[in-house]
């Protein structure tokens, strides 16, 4: 697969460096009126967990942390006066990279990275492209007004024939935090991959995407994303705003499963990481939410930036999953295909709480807890807007990660099809398997609505209880042997 990787002929598409005007402006932004400063954090550690310490700290105390290197000892927050004097009196060491004066942008951010107009006009044009590859789907509008865009590939695109839910759904999504541009470019880069005709005709390729529906949602935070263009390059959060002025939410702490679990997110609506005021509070989460429960999907891979980290649930403190073996395995893997961008190592694998600190209410938490999926996020690159120039050789690295996902998957992947006994027709059921324990409030795993649930399970024998609406129950056995694994239930 290797040279499929290597050898894939991007789809270039005309663009424009307009930016998007639709949707009402914002006049005041909370905190643009005052001067801010990237700060450079020096401290003394020789391992990522020992990092976390630090990161944890400057999380408690509500700064915005926006990536460190472990590798050079290094934090980025950015902050104000007042935060670094506090910095200062905690005998934190660090130099002032850059400022953003009162009231708007001091640097121009580079006008190739991709916008929220640049998206909608390369999603539709991939669609009228590929019309029968591709479906194009509004999932939700913004707390602006702005579409929220999915993409689904596959070879059977349309959600209202039984063909569709015979595969499993693999959702990718880009730029939850506005100011991390990268995102967008990787989860668009994964459509213009896919659907490169080259990349079609090889059979290797040709059996992943006829058993896979892909979905792609390249920018979440659409209305973040307009003001990091249009008024201040650092904002993070969604545009949540009242009386004229803005305050934002964190969308990756507004989640339903495990919001305001932990102390992961914040009440403050001045905070970087405030959770909003209830789970699933805005109209960008709900979409990405309510995408997920029409799928139902097996797996999940969410891009960030930055830190150059592979992270799988879960987020709370001391947590582990379940299915943390699996979780961790795959991370590490995948880890191990990411090399970092100076060239002095790859990314970092583990949960956000030994990597970073405590975080509820974040999509991956979400997509493990309802769904079971496999949940991966990508912390990218080593700066949270890097040069363009790193803009291909990021594609690529990540292009052979998910690809190796996909290929991991299939061949760990078992599906299951539930019949009623009394129509003989495929039935919608919930599932449990015996050999995982849920013991943090998640959801039973359960079928598509055409009857068919899929999971990716290590070598090993399993035992399956089934259950009807109606509550007739079922039970069999499965053993995984590394490769993938058909079964027919009938419930009488």
């Amino acid at each position: 697969m290797k040279k499929i990787y290597l050898s894939l002929v991007f789809i270039l598409l005309s663009v424009t460096a307009a930016l998007t005007t639709a949707g009402p402006q914002w006049l005041r932004l909370k905190g643009a009126e005052t001067e801010k400063f990237r700060y450079m954090i020096e401290v003394p550690v020789t391992n990522p967990y020992q990092m976390a310490n630090y990161v944890g700290w400057l999380h408690q105390n509500e700064f915005d942390v926006a990536g460190f290197n472990w590798k050079k000892k290094q934090i980025e927050v950015i902050t104000t006066n007042d935060g670094i004097k506090k910095l200062e009196a905690a005998k934190f060491r660090g130099k002032i990279i850059s400022r953003r004066g009162p009231g708007g942008n001091n640097e121009a951010l580079d006008p190739r990275y991709l916008n929220p107009q640049k998206v909608e006009e390369k999603l539709k044009a991939l669609n009228a492209r590929f019309p029968n590859q591709t479906r194009l789907e509004q999932i939700g509008t913004s707390f602006q007004g702005r579409p929220v865009w999915a993409l689904l590939i596959s070879s059977t695109p349309n959600p209202q024939t039984a063909e569709f839910y015979q595969k499993p759904s693999l959702i990718f999504d880009g730029m939850h935090h506005a100011r991390e541009v990268m995102t967008s470019e990787v989860v668009m880069d994964v459509a213009d991959s896919l659907l490169n005709p080259q990349i079609r005709r090889d059979p290797r390729w040709k059996i992943l995407l006829d058993n896979w529906n892909i979905w792609l949602v390249p920018m979440l935070n659409v209305d973040g994303n307009n003001i990091v263009w249009t008024q201040d390059k650092w904002w993070r959060k969604n545009a949540h705003g009242e009386n004229g002025g803005t305050y934002g939410v964190d969308l990756n702490r507004n989640y339903s499963f495990k919001w305001n679990a932990c102390n992961g997110s914040s009440g403050a609506t001045g905070s970087e990481t405030y959770r909003g005021a209830q789970a699933a509070s805005e109209p960008e989460s709900s979409a990405l939410m309510n995408l997920a429960l029409k799928v139902i999907p097996t797996a999940s891979l969410s891009y960030h930036s930055y830190s150059e980290l592979v992270l799988y649930p879960y987020g709370c403190k001391g947590v582990f999953t379940g299915e943390n073996a699996l979780l961790s395995k795959i991370g590490v893997e995948l880890a191990q295909i990411l090399p970092s961008d100076s060239g002095d190592g790859h990314y970092t694998p583990g949960t956000p709480w030994q990597l970073l600190y405590s975080v509820d209410g974040d999509s991956s938490t979400f997509m493990f807890g309802e769904f079971g999926a496999l949940a991966y996020t990508f912390e990218v690159n080593q700066e949270f807007q890097p040069p363009y120039d790193l803009r291909d050789p990021t594609l690529v690295k990540h292009r052979k990660a998910w690809a190796y996902f996909l290929n991991r998957m299939n061949q760990n992947l078992l599906t299951v099809k539930v019949i009623d006994g009394k129509t003989g027709q495929p039935a919608q059921a919930q599932l449990t398997i015996a050999n995982i324990i849920l013991g943090q409030g998640e959801k039973p795993y359960r079928t598509n609505f055409g009857g068919y649930y899929f999971k990716v399970l290590d070598p090993g024998k399993y035992t399956f209880g089934v259950m009807l609406k109606d509550g007739r129950k079922a039970q069999f056995e499965v053993e995984m042997k590394g490769a993938p694994v058909q079964q027919v239930i009938t419930v009488n």
